[in-house]
């Protein structure tokens, strides 16, 4: 059967019986092809060295020809296993996780392999949409380029997994305040020269014990970001002070009982490097496990890091990192 042959078969959506048919054909035909190349073989070996080279001489078109018609026959095999409405699924797979360039390739092979069917008269509309989504995103490279940080939105939720936060009340003080209760809380005063960045981080999470992101600081330096510190996670309140030194469950801080758990986040920063550019970014990794220890107060917390990398570029935020909100950038 001839590679047009297969191409008329695959673009009839290959029906099992006609699959098997040939299949069985292409197989029947190597075999055949096979026990003459080891017939040739052994006859080869049971000559001298002028009796081969006579034989080679004699059968040179022909083995020639069984050459050709073996990697014809592998090659409609390779058809008959990749046929063409699985090769428009993986394009379609392809561009909605904007791996253009691999689309394109995969349709240009569509086009060659099944030039008159249904599936490479779909691929056209498909291509036109690759065409577009590539050149938005050149203008969009071209613009960022241009701004520079300026260009990056600004986000105040993020979705990260399982996990949805949303960040309000980003402030700068001289008081980092959490782990508060009926009209009392505790807090950490910044060191003198330095302020603390805080703010309040809501999670709703379908976990029922997620591990939690982290947020970090970063200054801005021309088209590079240098890592000041990641901020500290803390509960924002707890129900009564019997609550926080944990004589009795807070269900409001739990996410097994409750899908949303509100946070306190802080970091302390240095008067000097807050006059500057800078911006809070948070990498999508939930990096912060949950912690108890009965004779701590409060006995839960959340503990680890994101291990944010020291520097940062325009780049990274196509993907693993969300711009939080940037300051002093003109």
């Amino acid at each position: 059967m001839s590679i047009i042959g297969y191409k008329g078969v695959a673009e009839n959506k290959f029906s099992q019986k006609t699959i098997v048919e040939a299949i069985m054909s292409s197989v029947h035909n190597i075999v055949i092809k096979a026990f003459v190349s080891i017939s040739l073989i052994l006859m080869l070996a049971s000559c001298n060295d002028q009796q081969v080279s006579n034989i080679e001489k004699k059968y040179q078109d022909s083995i020639a020809v069984l050459k050709n018609q073996l990697e014809q026959a592998n090659a409609q095999i390779n058809i008959l296993r990749y046929p063409a409405d699985q090769r428009l699924n993986k394009v379609k797979t392809l561009i909605e996780s904007d791996n253009l360039d691999d689309a394109l390739t995969e349709i240009q092979q569509l086009k060659k392999v099944f030039p008159n069917s249904v599936e490479a008269t779909a691929s056209e509309s498909l291509e036109n949409r690759i065409r577009e989504l590539k050149e938005a995103k050149r203008i969009e490279e071209e613009r960022i380029k241009a701004l520079g940080y300026k260009a990056i939105p600004e986000h105040n939720t993020v979705k990260i997994d399982y996990n949805t936060i949303t960040l309000s009340g980003i402030n700068v003080g001289n008081r980092f305040i959490f782990d508060a209760y009926d009209d009392r809380w505790f807090y950490r005063d910044a060191d003198r020269g330095c302020k603390y960045v805080t703010m309040q981080m809501s999670v709703t999470s379908s976990s029922h014990d997620p591990d939690l992101p982290q947020l970090a600081a970063y200054s801005i330096d021309g088209d590079k970001m240098n890592l000041i510190g990641e901020f500290d996670t803390e509960f924002a309140r707890w129900r009564d002070y019997g609550a926080y030194l944990g004589n009795y469950h807070d269900s409001s801080n739990d996410f097994s009982k409750v899908s949303t758990v509100k946070f306190k986040l802080g970091l302390q920063v240095s008067n000097e490097r807050l006059s500057k550019p800078y911006a809070i970014v948070v990498m999508k990794k939930n990096a912060l496990t949950s912690h108890y220890d009965r004779f701590s107060n409060p006995p839960k917390s959340y503990i680890g890091s994101a291990n944010y990398p020291s520097t940062l570029s325009l780049d990274s935020f196509r993907s693993n990192y969300v711009l939080i909100k940037r300051f002093n950038l003109k």
